[in-house]
């Protein structure tokens, strides 16, 4: 039957017989988790080997030869190309943390190791390190406020933003990420989770 034709069908039947759509939805929907637990058997049967499971050898596919490279072979040396410009990280103004290390003995190699605790520092060489936090997660609490009209006596509480629903959850930046790793790097939810707590408690 035409799309058009089914719409306006499913458009009357929604008026005169809603039972009898919602009959004819539940059906739909049947057939559907039938197909996808039946796609779902397919694909199982189809990743069976003699490696893991009980098929003979004689049953596994042909193996597909090795990929070969299509780049042809090039007269540079491997690496950067002189003239080409560098790429290198540049330090930042302002450093999440500082660690001074002190100078207390000199290493001169002609005073034998002189005290300089009490000489001043004339500068410092700087040498920054970029790195992951050894915590994976950082917590935001917020904090709504709560009062007591002085008209009507009722306790009134602050709103809290929208974002933030439940006593406990994970933020949108996080949710990102865990929707990257699962969709482009095929990283299970229930993975990702359990990793996720663990680095919350480092």
């Amino acid at each position: 039957m035409p799309l058009k034709n089914r719409r306006q069908e499913l458009l009357d039947l929604s008026r005169c017989n809603p039972k009898a759509l919602v009959e004819e939805i539940l059906s739909l929907e049947r057939r559907i988790v039938r197909l996808e637990e039946e796609n779902k058997r397919l694909k199982g049967s189809l990743a069976l080997n003699s490696r893991n499971s009980s098929k003979p050898p004689s049953s596994d596919e042909p193996a597909k030869p090795a990929p070969k490279s299509l780049r042809k072979k090039s007269a540079r040396k491997p690496g950067g190309q002189r003239g080409h410009p560098g790429c290198t990280l540049h330090p930042v103004e302002k450093p999440e943390h500082i660690i001074k290390h002190r100078l207390d003995r000199c290493s001169c190699g002609h005073c034998h190791g002189v005290s300089l605790r009490q000489e001043p520092v004339i500068e410092y060489e700087k040498r920054q390190v970029f790195d992951l936090p050894p915590g994976l997660l950082e917590v935001t609490e917020h904090r709504a406020e709560w009062k007591r009209c002085p008209v009507s006596g009722y306790l009134v509480g602050a709103p809290f933003p929208e974002e933030v629903q439940a006593p406990v959850q994970y933020g949108a930046r996080f949710k990102a990420v865990l929707s990257y790793l699962n969709v482009d790097h095929f990283i299970p939810y229930k993975r990702l989770r359990a990793r996720a707590k663990i680095a919350s408690h480092v």
